[in-house]
């Protein structure tokens, strides 16, 4: 921007502008001299400031001028000469432009009155560090919340009374402080671009205290410092947001300073890096130029990860297109700032023997390493080579085989337990119904008996007491021994021996309740079950235990994903759409990313495998969906919850039935 520009954007906004060059001369000047508002004194341009004001102003320039070159603003009370009687607060700035620095003075002019007491040149003081200290505040505050927050803490010091004194002021629909309840104060308003837009109101809580005329004068002056500070906005903005605009460049400009520095510093520690690979080479490999090629090109045939590294753990050659030689060997393969635990290096070089361990990184994947230490001539360990083989799959299927064969296990031993289980029980409902039918004849005999004996208790309770509840208990007892039967069935049924055929008709809502029944203490530590089953549901043709086996695998899921900090609910619905049956199962737990989402049916992808996950039992339940020509698919979003749907056509199983038939 150059001078012309900066003094077309103060020229309009300012009654008092004098802008000056390094030298301190004159370059535009208006409303210095006595000749009246609002015009050039083009007689002062070219001149210097002892030629334009007296000794004493020319020095108080001079001084904010150099507070100026400093980086500080300046801002003072100047009294110009001539027949209006005024005070200026001037403010002063400088900015850069295209011909050098441009040091600006602005301001407006504040009233004073003429022939006044000592007593009333003291409140008049008071007035004018208050108008003074405001309009500071309109300069410095961040925004209008801020500044109307604040200004209370200025205009009781400009008061007769400030201790008695109280603010009240509201802009467009913010108010700040407490609206008077009394009759008597003063206020003034807040106009801006021709509308109202708020007020200001003083008073004291003290009644008996009066308000001095120049009191309302100080505050009509604030208002109108306010009001211009407002109209001036925009400028200020595009000021603001040019001076923003360079100091964003100059940020950039030393970014990339320091870009420059750091990567130069970069280049020297990668040339670094090179020395060392070329003598490692040169001492190892000298006159082996040939055997050198032939190394490489094993390296790179080698399925698995192979790695030289030297005794500093400097990376010297690997099979890896994306490692470059000379990076440290625990920042290269694990994203570690510091040499691994389990430093394979560090154990070479105190045995001096070969080694093979198995390790888990931080993707949750497995490797067999077997490091290998590298002698030189005096027979000193100078590196290792290290073969890595991801045994990931292999670990996971060994993981599968334990859990599958828990689950033969288990399966053999619910038999038997169910059994056992089912023997005392049928003797526990069978003697209910006979304990039922003998309380039903008792009970009259001892209704007639208590009409004798108001006192009477039985089990040391009181006769209405045992009365009322002793049905219930009974009631209660029945219904658990028949929940206890069709939790046993309902573990016998999970656990028998799959067939493969889908020729069941699945009735989904007693799968549903079996489901409940059977994950129930496992659920509801962390969460609760809510059923809600539509009556209309159709019966459908497919393998009822598989069906069962997917419900089981989502509930679970669902229960596994609550938070520690609350108590999760899980929703389980069905109903039918069109020719569809639609079951879901909501949670309200953690929610899955969408990273997650996109694997979530992948074998072996899992998000608990440090809590025993396989990663199998989704994608085995989107097959056994697949199996019964449905869709299984998962919306979820973080924090808020997860919800699987599970979509079987009736019309589908039916015909696939009777093709088979």
């Amino acid at each position: 921007m150059d001078r012309q520009q900066v003094i077309g954007l103060f020229e309009g906004c300012f009654e008092f502008l004098l802008l000056l060059d390094d030298d301190e001369r004159v370059l535009h000047c208006r409303t210095f001299s006595g000749d009246g508002f609002g015009k050039k004194d083009s007689q002062f341009s070219g001149k210097k400031l002892e030629e334009v004001f007296p000794e004493s102003v020319a020095e108080e320039f001079s001084t904010v001028l150099e507070n100026c070159r400093k980086g500080m603003k300046g801002k003072f009370f100047f009294e110009p000469s001539g027949e209006t009687s005024a005070m200026v607060l001037l403010r002063s700035t400088t900015t850069r432009t295209e011909e050098g620095n441009l040091h600006v003075f602005f301001g407006d002019m504040l009233g004073v009155p003429e022939h006044v007491s000592p007593w009333e040149n003291l409140e008049r003081a008071k007035e004018l560090a208050c108008i003074y200290s405001v309009a500071e505040w309109i300069e410095e505050s961040a925004s209008v919340t801020e500044f109307f927050e604040k200004l209370p803490s200025f205009l009781v010091k400009g008061m007769h009374y400030p201790d008695a004194a109280r603010v009240f002021s509201r802009f467009q629909n913010q108010t700040f402080g407490d609206e008077p309840t009394v009759d008597k104060y003063i206020s003034t308003d807040i106009v801006y671009d021709d509308q109202h837009k708020g007020e200001i109101r003083i008073w004291y809580d003290d009644d008996n205290l009066d308000f001095l005329p120049d009191e309302q004068k100080m505050l009509n002056e604030i208002a109108r410092m306010l009001n211009i500070a407002l109209e001036r906005k925009e400028l200020r903005d595009n000021i603001k947001l040019k001076e923003e605009e360079e100091a964003e460049y100059a940020r950039k400009m030393e970014q990339l300073q320091k870009e420059i520095e750091k990567r130069s510093s970069e280049l020297d520690q990668q040339e670094n890096k090179l020395e060392t690979v070329n003598n490692y080479l040169e001492r190892v490999n000298r006159d082996w130029a040939e055997s050198k090629i032939r190394l490489e090109s094993m390296f790179k045939a080698i399925p698995d990860r192979v790695a030289i590294i030297d005794r500093d753990r400097n990376v010297v050659m690997t099979n890896r297109d994306d490692v470059e030689p000379g990076d440290k060997c625990y920042k290269t393969f694990f994203d570690h700032e510091r040499p691994c635990q389990d430093c394979r290096l560090a154990r070479v070089l105190r045995e001096k023997t070969p080694i093979r361990i198995e390790i888990r990184d931080d993707d949750g994947e497995y490797f067999e390493v077997q490091a290998i230490p590298i002698f030189n001539s005096e027979h000193e360990v100078e590196g290792i080579v290290e073969f890595y083989k991801n045994i990931t799959l292999e670990k996971t299927y060994e993981q599968q085989l334990q859990q599958a064969d828990k689950l033969a296990s288990l399966g053999q031993l619910v038999s038997g337990i169910g059994h056992e289980i089912n023997n005392p029980n049928q003797f526990i409902r069978g003697n209910i119904k006979i304990v039922k039918q003998a309380f039903d004849d008792m009970l009259p005999i001892v209704d007639a008996e208590f009409e004798k004996n108001p006192d009477l208790k039985i089990a040391r309770l009181k006769y209405p007491f045992f009365r009322e509840h002793i049905m219930t208990l009974i009631d209660d007892m029945e219904h658990g021994s028949i929940r206890i039967k069709g939790i046993v069935e309902g573990l016998k049924r999970f656990a028998r021996r799959d067939e493969g055929q889908l020729i069941d008709t699945v009735d989904i809502n007693t799968l549903i309740h079996a489901t409940k029944r059977l994950v129930h203490n496992q659920v509801h530590k962390n969460a609760d079950i809510e059923l809600e089953l539509a009556d209309d549901v159709p019966e459908f043709t497919g393998n009822a235990q598989k069906i069962e086996q997917v419900l089981v695998n989502l509930v679970i899921n669902a229960s596994q994903a609550m938070p520690d900090d609350r108590r999760g609910k899980i929703e389980v619905t069905s109903r039918t759409e069109g020719k569809d049956i639609v079951i879901e199962v909501k949670d309200n737990g953690k929610g899955m990313s969408e990273r997650t989402l996109k694997r979530i049916f992948d074998p072996f992808y899992t998000t608990r495998r440090a809590r025993g996950g396989t990663g199998l039992g989704l994608p085995i339940a989107y097959r056994i969906v697949e199996e019964h020509n449905g869709s299984l698919s998962v919306s979820s979003k973080v924090g808020v919850g997860t919800t699987f749907t599970i979509r079987i056509p009736v019309t589908a199983n039916k015909e696939a039935v009777n093709n088979d038939e």
